[in-house]
């Protein structure tokens, strides 16, 4: 995992070692197995991580095949093939007249991470994040993203419910995504919570809002408290609970 600065907030972006750690959580496999497979030995692979150094083009492409996904997947972060973790096939929806069509390609499955996330007090990072399940998500709902890239993460709180955002709803983010104001996910401190942001960009300040008049809205500065900015939400599975 890299860091990367936008006006002084820290903002999480994963890299080739972080999608391939994240892929052999998904898969019956250890990182060992994986580079073994493409010629490398465990040590090896730790010095290349450390020092930001990618393997060679034949060894991400074995990598790649073990894990079941591209290389453009492993090095950029794009689309990744593994039917999957990308596409339901073979559902079909049923009008009110009885008439039945495929919506193959028009919904996605998106892995959800067994990390808990505040809209509230804040929800203590774990060290081991693993994906727990898949959610089925229309990809028009991501509007334009690629699907590859997000992730589901289970709500805890009622800081949010002004946008029925509720206790136990599923927040689906995408890791890396800044596109201006909006609901983000984010890490204060060792706490991971859910908030609606506004940038400040002229005075270097940071708004985290609730959407809950009971919680009071704080802004942080880049002398302030550190603020990671981990992804954007792009829309939420929601059960009211009335």
């Amino acid at each position: 995992m890299f860091n990367n600065r936008f006006f002084g907030i820290t903002i999480c972006l994963m890299d080739f070692y972080d999608r391939v750690k994240e892929l052999v959580k998904t898969r019956n496999t250890t990182i060992r197995s994986v580079v073994e497979v493409a010629g490398l030995s465990l040590n090896t692979y730790d010095t290349m991580k450390k020092r930001g150094n990618l393997p060679r083009a034949e060894e991400a492409v074995v990598m790649a095949r073990e894990l079941g996904t591209s290389v453009e997947y492993l090095v950029t972060g794009g689309e990744i093939t593994l039917k999957k973790t990308n596409a339901i096939k073979g559902l079909i929806i049923r009008d009110e007249k009885g008439r039945e069509r495929a919506i193959d390609g028009e919904m996605c499955l998106l892995p959800i991470l067994s990390q808990k996330i505040a809209a509230g007090q804040g929800q203590a990072m774990i060290d081991d994040v693993e994906v727990v399940g898949e959610l089925p998500f229309l990809r028009r709902m991501l509007r334009g993203a690629r699907p590859c890239g997000a992730r589901a993460l289970e709500v805890r709180g009622d800081s949010m419910t002004g946008v029925n955002l509720f206790d136990g709803d599923l927040v689906i983010f995408i890791p890396g995504e800044i596109r201006g104001d909006g609901i983000y996910v984010l890490k204060i401190g060792d706490e991971m919570v859910v908030k609606r942001v506004e940038f400040d960009n002229l005075k270097g300040k940071i708004h985290i809002i609730s959407e809950n008049p009971k919680y009071h809205e704080r802004v942080e500065s880049v002398d302030g408290q550190l603020v990671s900015v981990i992804g954007k939400v792009y829309g939420w599975v929601h059960s009211h609970p009335y």
